[in-house]
C-alpha cells in the first residue's frame, strides 16, 4: 500500500490539492523526520509564513536539501524584488515542479492512463520464458545469466581499493600522520557576523555594506572605505547564488576574485589581484535585465 506521502504526491500532481493536504498531514504523523514531507507540504499551500516554517523544518532535518534551500531563497528574494506574474514557490522547489490544475483527473485515473499507455501484450502473458501467477502477473522462468569475467575483475578491483583505503586510514591514525585530502581546513573567520548581510572585514571587525537596487548612486557617502588592496568581503545571505555574483570596478568591468566558504551560508570573497584606488561593487544579477540587480559597494583609498 502506498504511504501517505506517496498518496499526497500523487494527488498534488493530479491537481487534487485538498486530498494532497489531507494525505500530507497524515504523512507528518507517519514520517515527521522525512524532509520531503515538509517540502511537499510547503509547495501546496499559499501561506508564506507557513511555507517558511515548513522549509526551515526540512533543512533542519536535512541541511543539504536543495529543493528546500531554493524555496527559502525564493521567499527571501521576494522581500527585495516582487515575484513575476505566475511565479510561485513550487517553481523553485524542483524536482517538485508545477502541479496540474485540472481537478477532474483523479490519481487512480492517472495511474490507469499510464497502464493504458503501456499494456502487456496478451501473447506475452504466457509464452517462452514467461509464466503467469495466480493474480495474472507475469514473471520470467528463464535461468539467470552467468556473470561475465570482466564484471568479476571489476568487483575484485573495487573490493581491493576499499581495503587499501581502510588500511591508509588505520595507518594514519596509529602513526598520527596527517593526510592532506582528509585534513580539515583551517578556520577562515575567528568570529562570524551576527546578522545577515554583506560586510567589509577589517582587522576582524565587520563594517556593513549598504545594498543598492537597480543601480549604484553617484554619491559615495556611506560606502565603507579601506586602504587594503586585497580587501576581504564577507557574504552572509542564504539566498545569494555565488555563481552569479560579480565584482565590478567604476567602469563596470569585472574583476576576478576567489571565494572561500567560511560556514553555513557564509563566504569570504577576495580579489585575485591588488585593487587600484576607486569604487568597487559586488553585483548580484537576478536577471540579464538591470532592473533586477542588487549592488553592495566599497571604496579603496590611497595608502
Amino acid at each position: 500500500m502506498a504511504s501517505s506521502l506517496e498518496q499526497g504526491i500523487e494527488a498534488a500532481k493530479a491537481g487534487l490539492m485538498e486530498d494532497a493536504l489531507a494525505h500530507l498531514k497524515d504523512a507528518i504523523v507517519e514520517e515527521p523526520e522525512n524532509a520531503n514531507v515538509w517540502v511537499w507540504l510547503s509547495a501546496i499551500i499559499e501561506d508564506e509564513d507557513k511555507q517558511t516554517i515548513f522549509l526551515k523544518k526540512a533543512i533542519e532535518i536535512d541541511p543539504g536539501n536543495r529543493p528546500a534551500q531554493r524555496g527559502l531563497a525564493f521567499i527571501e528574494r521576494k522581500k527585495y524584488l516582487p515575484a513575476k506574474p505566475g511565479e510561485k514557490l513550487s517553481d523553485y522547489t524542483r524536482p517538485i515542479g508545477v502541479f496540474k490544475s485540472d481537478p477532474a483527473v483523479s490519481p487512480s485515473q492517472a495511474a490507469a492512463h499510464v497502464s493504458a499507455q503501456n499494456p502487456m501484450p496478451e501473447a506475452a502473458a504466457e509464452g517462452p520464458g514467461l509464466t503467469s501467477t495466480a493474480d495474472g502477473a507475469a514473471y520470467s522462468a528463464q535461468p539467470a545469466k552467468q556473470r561475465k569475467p570482466w564484471l568479476d575483475i571489476m568487483l575484485y578491483g573495487l573490493t581491493l581499493m576499499v581495503f587499501i583505503i581502510i588500511g591508509i586510514l588505520i595507518g594514519s591514525t596509529l602513526l598520527n600522520i596527517e593526510i592532506p585530502f582528509l585534513s580539515r581546513p583551517e578556520t577562515v573567520l575567528a568570529t562570524l557576523p551576527e546578522d545577515n548581510g554583506v560586510f567589509l572585514m577589517q582587522e576582524g571587525d565587520y563594517e556593513s555594506m549598504e545594498m543598492f537596487r537597480i543601480e549604484v548612486p553617484d554619491d559615495q557617502s556611506g560606502m565603507p572605505a579601506t586602504n587594503d588592496r586585497l580587501a576581504s568581503m564577507v557574504i552572509y545571505l542564504p539566498w545569494v547564488n555565488m555563481e552569479t555574483l560579480q565584482l565590478l570596478d567604476e567602469e563596470n568591468n569585472p574583476v576576478s576574485f576567489s571565494v572561500t566558504p567560511a560556514g553555513d551560508n557564509i563566504s569570504v570573497l577576495n580579489p585575485d589581484e591588488e585593487l587600484n584606488p576607486g569604487r568597487y561593487c559586488l553585483a548580484y544579477l537576478f536577471e540579464s535585465n538591470q532592473s533586477q540587480n542588487l549592488y553592495w559597494c566599497l571604496i579603496i583609498t590611497e595608502n
